[in-house]
């Protein structure tokens, strides 16, 4: 009777360490899928932040390119400006001489 008990509890603890396995197995199993899935995603976010990256270089490239053009296009509108003091005081004086001439002309025109 012993031998007996002995035996079936013996089985027993064979079936539930054969149980044990196989729920670890399963459990090992979607563990590593888990693991796959989360490394192929973290992949894919590395791709998306390596794209990114890319995107902000061209658009610092861009940013450096359109500030160049900005300061030329300062320094030809500050150029522009003095050309165009320059002129106002030429611009000036003639415009004085012609109104004194109108105001001549106008004394010496007869009215009939």
């Amino acid at each position: 009777m012993t031998k007996k008990l002995t035996m079936d509890d013996t089985w027993g603890m064979a079936k539930s360490a054969l149980q044990a396995c196989k729920e670890h197995n399963e459990t090992t199993n979607k563990m590593a899928t888990m693991n796959s899935e989360l490394w192929k995603e973290i992949g894919l976010k590395q791709e998306k932040i390596k794209l990114l990256e890319e995107t902000i270089q061209d658009k610092d490239f861009e940013i450096a390119d359109l500030n160049s053009s900005h300061s030329d296009q300062l320094w030809e509108l500050d150029k522009l400006e003095k050309e165009n003091a320059q002129m106002k005081e030429v611009c000036g004086g003639v415009a004085a001489y012609e109104k004194k001439i109108k105001q001549y002309i106008k004394k010496e025109s007869v009215d009939n």
